[in-house]
């Protein structure tokens, strides 16, 4: 599956918006992504299968650190790869960037995501009690360091 992985546009966001809207409980706003393509620490990725948006990153650095804030995989391509492909976009970044540390917070009961996030070297370093309201749970703190 060729996968192009770019920056994210304006004219992205729309359909993002209705992916996240699919994937999760508490969907971000068009306006959170519109802020992210403007601002200077953000990395807003889009991961794109034959002109379709296939799944989306969106990324935080800050001095030797990139926290993963978003990241999300159409339903539409689902059990293809394609976090597998995001993540070792990210790891490649951080990588060039000189990064030490990737973060990121799941949803303790996502069990896809935490498998993804463990077989990229994450493991679990801590847990924000209540983090996430729809439904109500915490979330597990994953680290990896960047060689």
């Amino acid at each position: 599956m060729d996968i192009k992985i770019t920056r994210m546009t304006g004219e992205d966001v729309d359909e993002i918006h209705r992916i996240e809207s699919k994937v999760f409980s508490e969907p971000w706003s068009k306006m959170a992504f519109l802020s992210d393509i403007s601002n200077d620490f953000a990395i807003p990725l889009v991961a794109r299968f034959e002109k379709k948006i296939a799944g989306y990153a969106c990324l935080y650095k800050a001095v030797n650190e990139i926290q993963i804030g978003n990241l999300a995989v159409s339903p539409d391509f689902h059990q293809r790869g394609i976090g597998t492909k995001i993540m070792d976009y990210i790891i490649d970044l951080a990588a060039k960037q000189k990064v030490k540390v990737l973060i990121l917070e799941v949803r303790q009961s996502n069990e896809a995501a935490r498998k993804l996030y463990l077989k990229f070297g994450f493991r679990v370093a801590g847990k924000r009690k209540y983090y996430y309201h729809k439904p109500r749970e915490d979330a597990l703190i994953m680290i990896r360091e960047v060689d």
